[in-house]
């Protein structure tokens, strides 16, 4: 980029591109114009910093690409702490869904989402992959926090606060196709609950509409060892991914979240119809559903990322839990410390990611990629002393790495935390809101 201007200049940085090659430059530079990526190197190859509108030093600093989470409830920060240390069920029909009844409104869940993406953001998190209601506020707050989000209406056979019927919640789907289809943030998704919780009819009429626009389909799927016995079209000994596919709907860009019970049988058939997995460690161990099987998805070829799943099953939404747990507890499970090495571990929120949400634009670091970026200070107590290794860095992110280091977070070219601090969003005005619904409900 010889002679050219750039918006932001990302000097003296260890960069983890996460591309295929493992591509590392132990003192690099990064160029941003607009929204993209137009340069990166070493150092010594680094354009002039008079070149650049702003230049962020990044010594002593990680920089890769930013976090993607794979699976999530934004709004549900506000149940955060409600209801706790109960079976998935009972949490859901005795606390969850009657209070999203009684709660749940467009404002509700624009100011929750706003207090989650600042969560996210101050976390490392670019992008989110999300299922809700009045998903139109969900969208709305994540743009309005300059947050890159998937975003879907949550369709269920049941009542919602945002759709009667399940013919509602289609029409509201389609309404935010319309509205979003060529947002620079926001992606529209379609989304159904569950196989225990929709009709063969809702779930083969959402994957129409997924397939006519080429969106993803999100669903949950395997997620207790009960789950096969709750489906009531199902038949007798068919797995939830066995009814799925008997019923033509197991295809094409489906994203199934948690997959904790999935056979080795199951892989197959996902892995033949272009399936993948939103992997939730957190969320599937605090509600006693045990552990995914994430090695065996990798073994079968599936896409896999990690999710937090909401606030009121994790309790938070630090992406950096989900990676460490991801490679401890499938070491645990498998009783190998082979499987699930640190990288894996970091593409699961990066490349990975990307991959399961069919992003090509984002999840590494190369020209023409969305500038999405997190900068990672790496001079603390935890992270020291620091090797050389080509697997150092991957090592330190997946098993040392927490969230207080995230520095700057860069989604779409913008600075949305920088040096800690939100740019956009007023963290304290934000918790003040929260706790002001908390104390009047």
């Amino acid at each position: 980029m010889e002679g050219a201007q750039c918006d932001l200049l990302f000097t003296n940085a260890h960069i983890l591109t996460m591309d295929d090659q493992g591509t590392q430059l132990a003192d690099g530079y990064l160029a941003v114009s607009g929204s993209e990526i137009v340069a990166l190197g070493p150092m010594a190859e680094s354009p002039p910093v008079d070149q650049a509108a702003e230049v962020i030093d990044c010594a002593d600093c990680f920089l890769l690409p930013g976090l993607i989470n794979c699976h999530t409830h934004l709004p549900m920060v506000y149940f955060r702490g409600m209801a706790d240390d109960i079976a998935l069920q009972s949490w859901l029909e005795d606390h969850i869904w009657p209070a999203e009844r009684r709660y749940l409104n467009p404002d509700f869940v624009y100011q929750a989402s706003l207090l989650a993406a600042a969560e996210c953001l101050k976390c490392g998190v670019t992008c989110v992959n999300d299922m809700y209601i009045f998903a139109d506020s969900v969208a709305r707050a994540c743009s309005d926090a300059g947050l890159r989000a998937f975003v879907g209406e949550g369709v269920i056979q049941y009542p919602t606060a945002a759709a009667p019927t399940w013919a509602d919640g289609r029409r509201l789907t389609e309404a935010l196709i319309a509205k979003y289809h060529d947002h620079p943030l926001i992606t529209p998704t379609v989304c159904v609950h569950a196989p225990y919780s929709c009709t063969p009819e809702i779930l083969r009429a959402m994957q129409a509409v997924a397939q006519e626009h080429k969106l993803l389909y999100h669903i949950h799927l395997h997620e207790s060892e009960q789950e096969p016995d709750s489906i009531d079209w199902g038949k007798e000994d068919e797995s939830p991914t066995h009814s799925l596919l008997r019923i033509g709907v197991l295809g094409p860009r489906m994203v199934a979240a948690h997959c904790v019970w999935i056979s080795d049988h199951d892989i197959g058939h996902m892995q033949e119809n272009d399936c993948g997995v939103a992997h939730c460690p957190t969320s599937n161990m605090k509600l006693g559903n045990g552990i995914a099987p994430v090695h065996s998805m990798i073994e079968g070829n599936l896409a896999v990322g990690v999710g937090t799943d909401g606030a009121a099953s994790n309790n938070n939404l630090n992406l950096w839990e989900e990676i460490h747990l991801a490679a401890l507890t499938a070491k645990a499970a498998y009783k190998s410390a082979e499987v699930v090495p640190a990288q894996q571990a970091v593409s699961f929120a990066t490349s990975r990611a990307a991959q399961l949400l069919h992003a090509a634009h984002i999840g590494s670091l190369a020209a023409g990629k969305r500038a999405d970026l997190v900068v990672m200070e790496t001079n603390r107590l935890h992270l020291s002393p620091r090797y050389s290794h080509p697997d150092a860095a991957y090592a330190q992110l997946a098993y040392s790495a927490q969230a207080a280091e995230v520095r700057d977070t860069i989604v779409d070219g913008q600075v949305l935390l920088r040096n800690g601090q939100l740019t956009r969003l007023d963290e304290k005005e934000l918790i003040a809101t929260a706790q002001q619904w908390v104390d009047g409900h």
